[in-house]
């Protein structure tokens, strides 16, 4: 749980601190005035990533040299520094080496307008989720998914220095980053396999719970390469990787369905349906973190009640707020119900500058 919240030269804010609810935080004001930043600093501090760009460069405010995010929680100080230089980060001011230490001091899962591409959009936004959110407090996990990057890298850029392609194959070094990286596709293709397995019905009652349309959705991994036999399989492509001078196979290539009685959910679905799915994908995330690892993850909420009816309201905030802190933002807090709202405090936003409301 978050206690407080400090941002310094990110986007429109100067300097910013916030005392937060633990609870339940609303953040209200008209578009582009920084609601969405807020929640954006509190996912860097989780992730070390934006959810809102590649490029955490873009977060530093024009004319200043670095952006800081800063956090307290009950039991640690969290600081991320973000500069021309790249990424720092502190725990209770002692600097980290690896990124990786400091991800999972703060446990936080997103909701957005962005989900529903989730389902229809490309599969490299299905390659995050598993990247960033399969990988929660799994640390070995996170190292071999560096290494895999590294890795295939490597190979990469190997398979473009081959002049004489025909025998290229037979180069000593080649197969050993065949092998590495064969070896590593394993291990996080068992892993996503063991995420997604868990993820699935949960997903299903969640969907029904909420939906009630008798549509049973369930998730399928669909990975590029087989289960059994991976080192040899890309072997078998190896030719094909050398003449693309690129890999056409392996984990980067991964991608996986949402299925309703075998077909695609989507392709019979409503718009309605598409956006419950995209809530219960998140809040099925939500149940495995609490019911496998214990956690209890702070929850943020970003402008998805204007696509809500009540139930779906209903059912989200009641879902999310078991044990959790959360934090919306609304253009209008009369957008959401207020029967759904009990304790909480509310920030009101206008260019870059925070009123609390009483």
């Amino acid at each position: 749980m978050i206690k407080s919240l400090s941002l310094e030269n990110v986007r429109l804010y100067d300097l910013l601190e916030l005392e937060v609810h633990p609870t339940l935080n609303i953040i209200t004001g008209d578009n582009a005035q920084g609601k969405t930043t807020l929640l954006e600093a509190i996912y860097l501090l989780a992730y070390t990533k934006s959810h809102r760009t590649y490029q955490e460069k873009e977060v530093i405010q024009k004319e200043t040299m670095y952006a800081k995010v800063e956090c307290k929680t009950a039991e640690d100080t969290l600081k991320m520094v973000i500069s021309e230089s790249g990424k720092k980060v502190y725990v209770n001011q002692h600097p980290k080496e690896k990124l990786s230490q400091f991800i999972g001091h703060i446990i936080a899962v997103m909701f957005s307008p962005e989900d529903f591409d989730l389902i229809k959009g490309a599969p490299k936004l299905r390659r995050t989720f598993l990247d960033m959110q399969g990988s929660i407090r799994h640390t070995a996990l996170m190292s071999e998914l560096t290494r895999y990057k590294t890795l295939l890298k490597d190979r990469n850029q190997h398979l473009k220095t081959f002049q004489d392609k025909t025998h290229a194959s037979e180069d000593v070094l080649l197969k050993v980053l065949t092998q590495r990286l064969a070896y590593s596709n394993e291990h996080i293709m068992m892993a996503r396999k063991s995420f997604l397995t868990a993820l699935s019905p949960r997903l299903t009652k969640i969907y029904q719970s909420i939906a009630d349309d008798g549509l049973s959705p369930v998730i399928q991994y669909v990975p590029s390469l087989p289960f059994t036999g991976i080192e040899e399989a890309m072997f078998n492509h190896i030719q094909k990787d050398i003449f693309t001078e690129t890999t056409n196979y392996g984990i980067h290539r991964d991608d996986f369905k949402i299925l309703n009685d075998g077909e695609p959910f989507e392709s019979h679905a409503s718009q309605g349906q598409i956006r419950t799915l995209g809530i219960a994908i998140k809040l099925a995330l939500v149940e495995w973190l609490r019911e496998v690892h214990r956690i209890h993850p702070i929850v943020l909420l970003d402008d998805v009640f204007s696509e809500l009816d009540q139930k779906r309201q209903n059912a989200l905030l009641e879902l999310v707020q078991k044990d959790s802190q959360v934090f919306v933002t609304a253009t209008d807090i009369n957008l959401i119900r207020r029967e759904n709202l009990k304790d909480y405090k509310q920030f009101n936003i206008d260019d870059g500058k925070v009123k609390v409301i009483i």
